[in-house]
C-alpha cells in the first residue's frame, strides 16, 4: 500500500470509528481522575489554579517591576490569559503522545483495533480544558469591561491550533514506538516553551534581531493568533493567521502519512 493510500485509509479508519473515538475520549476524560475525592472537578482545578499562579508571578510580583521601566497598553492579565490557556492544551498534548500507543500495547496488538484514534482521542480529550479555560477568559473579561466582539475569535483560533496538535500526536506517538528518548526530548521542550513563546511578554520587547528565532518555535504563531482575539480585538495581521493555517494543515497531513508509514510495524516493537 501506497503512503497516500495509506494514509487515506487511516483517515477513513477515524471516520468510521467516530462513535468509538468519542466514547474512548470521554473516558479519557472521566478515567483519568476516577477513584479521586472530588472525581472530574480536578479537570477544572488544574488549568484554573495553573493560570492563578502565573498571574500571580507575572501580574502581580513582576508587574510592580515592569510598571517603572514600561507602559504596557491594555490589560496585560487578559494577555498573558489569553495565550496561557493554549498552552495548557499544547503541554498535555506533548505530555502524552509520546506514549499513547507504547501504554495501549493490548489494544495495539489486536488486528481489528482501529489504532489511529488513540492519538485523535487523546487530543479530543483536551477540549474540556480549553472550553474552561474560555469560560474563564471571557468571565474575566465581562468583570473587567473588557469584553470585545474579537473573543468570538478566539475558538476559531482554536481550529489551526487543533489541526497542529493532531498532527503533533500523531508523529510523536508512532515515533514513540520506536525511540522511547523521544519523550525525554519532549518533556524538555514543555519546561522551556512557556517562554520561548510570547505568553507573558510581548513580541515588541524581544530585541529586533532576536524575534525571528521566537517564530522558530511553531507556537508561536499560534499563541499570536489567540492574542489578537482577545487581547486586540480582532485580526492584526492576516499574514499570521494564515501561516498559522498553514502549519496546523501541514503538520495534520504529515503527522497521518508518519502515522500510516510505521503503523504496520508497532507489533513487532511493543
Amino acid at each position: 500500500m501506497s503512503n497516500t493510500s495509506a494514509t487515506a485509509f487511516l483517515f477513513q479508519s477515524i471516520g468510521k470509528n467516530r462513535r468509538l473515538l468519542l466514547e474512548m475520549a470521554r473516558r479519557d476524560i472521566s478515567d483519568r481522575y476516577a477513584g479521586q475525592m472530588l472525581g472530574s472537578v480536578w479537570a477544572v482545578i488544574h488549568p484554573v489554579m495553573t493560570v492563578l499562579v502565573f498571574i500571580f508571578i507575572f501580574a502581580v510580583v513582576f508587574r510592580v517591576k515592569v510598571d517603572e521601566t514600561l507602559q504596557i497598553p491594555g490589560d496585560h492579565t487578559l494577555y498573558m490569559i489569553s495565550g496561557l490557556i493554549p498552552w495548557l492544551v499544547i503541554a498535555d498534548v506533548l505530555g502524552r503522545s509520546s506514549s499513547i500507543i507504547s501504554h495501549q500495547a493490548s489494544l495495539v496488538k489486536q488486528v481489528v483495533f482501529p489504532v489511529e484514534i488513540l492519538p485523535v482521542k487523546m487530543v479530543i480529550a483536551t477540549l474540556p480544558t480549553f472550553l474552561i479555560g474560555f469560560s474563564g477568559l471571557l468571565i474575566y473579561a465581562l468583570a473587567t469591561g473588557r469584553m470585545s466582539l474579537g473573543l468570538l475569535l478566539y475558538p476559531v483560533a482554536a481550529i489551526p491550533l487543533y489541526l497542529f496538535l493532531f498532527g503533533v500526536a500523531f508523529t510523536l506517538s508512532a515515533i514513540g514506538v520506536f525511540l522511547r528518548d523521544i519523550k525525554e526530548v519532549v518533556q524538555m521542550y514543555s519546561l522551556v516553551g512557556v517562554y520561548i513563546a510570547p505568553i507573558f511578554y510581548f513580541m515588541d520587547w524581544v530585541p529586533t534581531r532576536l524575534r525571528p528565532l521566537l517564530y522558530l518555535n511553531p507556537v508561536t504563531l499560534f499563541i499570536e493568533t489567540f492574542h489578537d482575539a482577545a487581547y486586540y480585538g480582532g485580526v492584526s495581521s492576516w499574514l499570521v493567521w494564515l501561516l498559522a493555517t498553514g502549519v496546523g494543515l501541514f503538520s495534520l497531513i504529515i503527522g497521518a502519512k508518519i502515522f500510516a508509514r510505521l503503523k504496520p510495524h508497532f507489533g513487532s516493537y511493543l
